[in-house]
Parts: C-alpha cells; structure tokens; sequence
C-alpha cells in the first residue's frame, strides 16, 4: 500500500465475486494502462512514470479494486489540490475525481460504488473541504453512481458533481 494512501484495504462481494479495494502501485501499471485502454480507446498509453507519480505522489489518490481472480476490474484516480481564497483568507482543500472507470466486464456489480465509498472514507479522513468530479449529463449510468454515492449536482452547465464536507 502507498505509504501516501493511508487507507485500509477492504472487500466486497460483488456479484457473487470478492473484490478487493486497496491503494493503486506502481506495479499495477499493466493492468492499469489496460483500464485506461477500456475507457479511452486502444490508441491511448498509459505513461509509466506518470502511473507511478499518480501511486506515489502528495497530489494524487490513486485505488484499484482487484477482481477475485487477481485482475484489475476498475480503478479511481483523484487529483488533490489547495485552493486559497485570498478575498477571505482561507485554504480550501478539495479532490478531484479525475478518473473512475470499471471494465466492461465487471460494470454494474457495484465496483464503482465501492471505489467512491472508499475514496469518499479517505476524503473524510483527510478533511478536504469538497470532493467534485465532472460528468455528462447525458451519462446516466455515471450520474447514479455519484448520486447514490452522496454526489449532487451544483451545475447542470458544466455537469458538475459535489459533495461538501462540514
């Protein structure tokens, strides 16, 4: 586990199948660069050295969820950064999902949903002020699953999804 994600590793069963949710390596580049694949077609390559700065560094909370036959069924990678409102002085942390993406095979047993809960477990813990992800609107599967994770929709302009801590 990346000493950055401090999380613990949990399982579920989906679909009659355990899954296991634990923090993304630099080791998991293959598999993760064909999740990547999956979603944004075969011309797109995963940079290695970036997979292992998103595993590895402050800015970023990289999870997999790991399929019980040992392959990489989806993964979520978030994006974190300070944002100072110098009108009133504050620091607002906020995450940023940047990625969600479960393989076509394993889509619709609830893998999603338990990469969101585990993020938005780690958001608590680490006190962001709000999480924010981007969907399309017209995604209706994408928006449920934010939506059932606690995610409501602040802008239907630019489809944007939060959830605000207190």
């Amino acid at each position: 586990m990346s000493a950055i994600l401090e999380s613990p590793v949990t399982d579920a069963a989906v679909s009659g199948e355990s899954v296991l949710i634990r923090a993304a390596l630099p080791d998991d580049y293959d598999a993760a660069n064909i999740v990547f694949k999956a979603q944004l077609g075969e011309g797109f390559t995963l940079d290695r050295e970036l997979w292992g700065a998103i595993c590895t560094a402050e800015t970023h909370r990289a999870l997999v969820a790991v399929a019980g036959n040992g392959d990489i069924a989806g993964l979520a990678v978030v994006i974190v950064s300070d944002r100072i409102r110098l009108a009133h002085g504050t620091r607002r942390r906020r995450f940023h999902l940047d990625h969600l993406i479960v393989l076509p095979t394993y889509r619709r047993g609830g893998i999603g949903n338990r990469l969101l809960e585990e993020l938005i477990g780690i958001a608590k813990a680490e006190s962001p002020s709000y999480i924010i992800v981007n969907c399309e609107f017209t995604n209706v599967a994408a928006r449920r699953t934010y939506e059932s994770a606690g995610l409501y929709l602040v802008r239907q302009g630019n489809d944007r999804f939060e959830i605000a801590f207190s």
